[in-house]
C-alpha cells in the first residue's frame, strides 16, 4: 500500500484509504482516522494510558503514534530497522516512543530487499538477499511483561502475515489491528463441528 500511495497525490491516496476503510471495515461509533501523512483507522473506544501498543514500521512518519500519545497518554513500542525510522524517532524526542531498530518477523533474522531513493535505504521488503535483525512479538511481550496487545499497527512490507501467524500460534490476544496490507488472509485452524 505504501508503494502505491507514494505514486498518487497525497489527497487522492488519503481519499482512497478512507473509501477502502468505509467499504471493508465494520461501522463503529468510535472509529477514527488518525495521523497526518500515514493515516490509520482504528476504534478508539477504551483507549487508555496503560494500553499495550506495538507499532511495526514507521519510516519517516510517526504522526499516528504522536497523536495517540497526545490524546491518550500511551506509550508505544516501535520496531523498524530502516535508518530513516531512527532519525524520525530521534527528531520526535518523546520518551513515550519506545524505539528499537529491529524488524518484526517470526524469527530473529529475516531476508529482505532494501530500497529507496538515491541509495538511501529507506525501506525493506520481505524476501531478498539482505539479512536484517528482527524480533518477535512473543519475545517482546515476554520481555515487557505483557500478556496481550491492545493495538497492533503494522506496515512491515510483507512480514505482516508471518508475524500474525506467530501471534496466533503463541495465543496472543490482540484487541485492535491496523495494517497497510489490503490483502489480509490469516489461516486459523478450524474446529471440528460436532455431528
Amino acid at each position: 500500500m505504501r508503494i502505491v500511495s507514494s505514486l498518487l497525490p497525497r489527497s487522492l491516496a488519503q481519499h482512497l484509504r478512507r473509501a477502502y476503510d468505509a467499504l471493508y471495515c465494520k461501522a463503529e461509533p468510535d472509529k477514527e482516522t488518525i495521523g497526518s501523512f500515514s493515516q490509520w483507522t482504528i476504534v478508539t473506544r477504551h483507549m487508555r494510558p496503560d494500553a499495550v501498543i506495538y507499532s511495526g514500521g514507521v519510516g519517516g512518519d510517526i504522526s499516528f503514534e504522536e497523536e495517540l500519545i497526545r490524546r491518550f497518554g500511551v506509550k508505544i513500542h516501535i520496531f523498524d530497522p530502516a535508518e530513516i525510522a531512527l532519525h524520525t524517532v530521534e527528531r520526535a524526542n518523546n520518551d513515550r516512543l519506545l524505539f528499537q531498530p529491529l524488524g518484526l518477523a517470526a524469527s530473529t533474522q529475516a531476508k529482505a530487499s532494501v530500497g529507496g531513493r538515491n541509495g538511501d535505504k529507506t525501506w525493506l521488503r520481505a524476501g531478498g538477499s539482505s539479512t536484517i535483525l528482527c524480533t518477535t512479538l512473543p519475545a517482546e511481550l515476554k520481555k515487557n511483561g505483557h500478556t496481550s496487545i491492545d493495538l497492533l499497527k503494522m506496515d512491515i512490507e510483507g512480514f505482516e502475515y508471518e508475524v500474525l501467524e506467530n501471534c496466533v500460534s503463541a495465543h496472543i490476544p490482540i484487541s485492535r489491528y491496523a495494517s497497510s496490507s489490503t490483502t489480509f488472509i490469516l489461516r486459523f485452524p478450524r474446529r471440528k463441528q460436532p455431528r
